[in-house]
């Protein structure tokens, strides 16, 4: 966004709409193989990126539509067993966003899958990859867009790790993440029969948590500890964005409009959703309701 506003003289969340426009259109095209070219779980998953009930963090200055189209990109080189792509996919998710570092899991269980496919013995894995200068780079690149961001950091402000410090002004203090997941569910309403914030939002998380577990069950082992840590490690903190981190997460969005495609009526249904309740979540995102925020 920085390079093409420098470039051309457009205001920045032109420029910033549009990049976000772009990378969400590019995640809907990675997604086609992930999802094995189903065509109804294709036309629901993109239908929730672009027009569904949270489409408004995959168009606007966020770093959502970067993190999917990140985030599939890895999952699609490693699907091909394409490792060196993989890593450099991770690399800038890692730049991208924290959480992004811990994809580095999911490409490592990967090869693990692989080499035990191959014949080989737990016990011979890390002399494998020792021995594959291909497999060593993807995963030792990984985390060098966290550590280009540091050093960023600590070049413009002084502390490489500002961003952690910055959390207490958000009011993000370590805690116990199920006293959270409770604190969040007992929020009831004082008025009224809708859900609180708080009550969204760790609702949000048990999704993520328990899509997580199908996706284990599914035995798409890297993808579900990536998505569960992904989610406990903010949820550390508190419940602050958790509807944004959940839905930000590529394989479990891929898994949901799988799961609901199974039969066309379902798939009718929840596409209909999907549409129908773009407006009314894009008017409450507007409204500043502290759960889409």
């Amino acid at each position: 966004v920085a390079v093409i506003r420098a470039i051309f003289p457009f205001p920045t969340i032109v420029v910033a709409t549009v990049a976000s426009l772009a990378c969400s259109y590019a995640a809907c095209l990675v997604a086609w193989p992930l999802l094995k070219k189903n065509m109804r779980a294709y036309v629901l998953y993109c239908a929730f990126l672009l027009s569904g009930p949270f489409s408004f963090h995959f168009t606007t200055f966020l770093s959502e539509p970067l993190f999917v189209l990140l985030t599939s990109s890895v999952f699609l080189a490693l699907k091909r067993s394409s490792y060196p792509a993989a890593g450099i996919s991770s690399a800038l998710l890692s730049a991208t966003r924290l959480v992004g570092v811990l994809v580095v899991f999911a490409t490592v269980i990967e090869m693990f899958q692989q080499h035990r496919k191959g014949g080989g013995s737990p016990l011979s894995f890390p002399r494998w990859v020792l021995g594959r200068p291909d497999l060593l780079v993807a995963i030792l690149i990984s985390p060098a867009g966290l550590f280009a961001y540091i050093l960023f950091l600590y070049v413009t402000v002084g502390d490489g790790f500002a961003f952690l410090h910055v959390q207490r002004a958000f009011g993000r203090v370590a805690g116990n993440p199920i006293l959270f997941l409770w604190d969040g569910l007992s929020a009831f309403p004082k008025t009224g029969w809708l859900p609180t914030a708080p009550q969204w939002s760790a609702l949000a998380a048990i999704a993520g948590l328990a899509l997580s577990v199908v996706l284990m069950a599914r035995k798409q082992y890297g993808a579900g500890i990536f998505c569960a840590i992904s989610i406990v490690v903010p949820l550390i903190t508190n419940l602050a964005s958790m509807v944004r981190y959940v839905i930000g997460l590529a394989p479990l969005i891929l898994l949901m409009a799988f799961l609901l495609s199974a039969s066309k009526l379902t798939w009718i249904a929840a596409l209909f959703l999907f549409l129908v309740a773009c407006y009314f979540m894009t008017v409450a995102w507007i409204g500043g309701y502290l759960a889409l925020v």
